[in-house]
């Protein structure tokens, strides 16, 4: 495994074989020859309040017309961090989870693309890599 930093906020932890692209503010990572495609943006909030992952979930459930799923099982096991999931298989068989994390300063959007079985397997490396992501001091 090795650590990657996708922003001055937080750190996670990929696979050793996993392939970087970064596209201004979404990095995407993924595994030559298997399924799975994970990707990352965020945003610092300075100041004001703090908008919920429930809120942002459904907000980005609204701009979409697909049969959602929310997710009642949490990625992270940490309390201090605001967590909604929710996912839904496109026409070419497609599963997307969409995952909000929220800190009282940071918002990180987490997007994982795969087959069913692989997105909904909460041992594949794109869920570790959501597992382990540690906020770091800037």
């Amino acid at each position: 495994m090795k650590t990657v930093k996708p922003s001055n906020s937080y750190q996670l932890s990929l696979p050793d074989d996993v392939r970087e692209d970064i596209d201004r503010t979404v990095s995407s990572y993924w595994v030559e020859g298997r399924p799975l495609l994970l990707q990352l943006s965020s945003y610092v909030r300075t100041s004001g309040e703090q908008v919920g992952a429930e809120e942002r979930l459904k907000d980005r459930m609204a701009k979409r017309a697909q049969d959602w799923t929310i997710l009642e099982t949490k990625i992270r096991t940490d309390s201090a961090v605001d967590e909604a999931s929710a996912k839904f298989t496109d026409a070419d068989g497609v599963t997307w989870m969409h995952s909000y994390l929220v800190w009282p300063h940071l918002t990180i959007y987490a997007t994982i693309a795969g087959p069913a079985e692989q997105v909904s397997d909460p041992d594949n490396w794109s869920v570790c890599a959501l597992k382990s992501i540690r906020l770091t001091v800037h």
